[in-house]
């Protein structure tokens, strides 16, 4: 499955749209308005092809930046960092510092795919499935 993708889907807290992962294929796969019922009956349809993918609590992506932040070798880069982390607008502030370091944003974007990942790993181990991430090419 694709790292955009499985972050995109866990993350985003638009109303009225629920993410499915199929486990035939790595596809994850929006329902949502136009598309709900037609998504919803093949998911009644095949089950235990499908699992859905709740949104994250909000926590665990400070938590993922504040781990992140520690192993940022560069002191400087670091300091930054961990200066967006204790100001308002976290998020937007910690992305803003990453903007203009395309091989930290990367590694980032990777980390943070990974910890998500992770916490799906566990949860689809205990019904025999696995799953692997397909890096994103941009």
């Amino acid at each position: 499955m694709s790292t955009r993708d499985l972050l995109f889907a866990m993350e985003n807290r638009v109303p009225g749209t629920t993410h499915y992962l199929n486990t035939e294929t790595g596809e994850v796969v929006p329902a949502f308005g136009f598309n709900r019922d037609q998504i919803l009956a093949e998911i009644r349809q095949f089950p235990k092809r499908y699992v859905r993918l709740p949104p994250l609590a909000g926590r665990s992506g400070y938590d993922a930046m504040v781990e992140f932040t520690s192993t940022v070798s560069r002191p400087e880069l670091r300091t930054q960092l961990e200066a967006a982390l204790n100001e308002p607008g976290v998020y937007r502030r910690f992305r803003a510092v990453l903007k203009d370091e395309p091989r930290e944003n990367a590694r980032w974007q990777q980390f943070r795919g990974e910890k998500v990942a992770g916490r799906l790993r566990k949860r689809l181990e205990a019904e025999g499935i696995a799953i692997e991430l397909i890096p994103d090419n941009d």
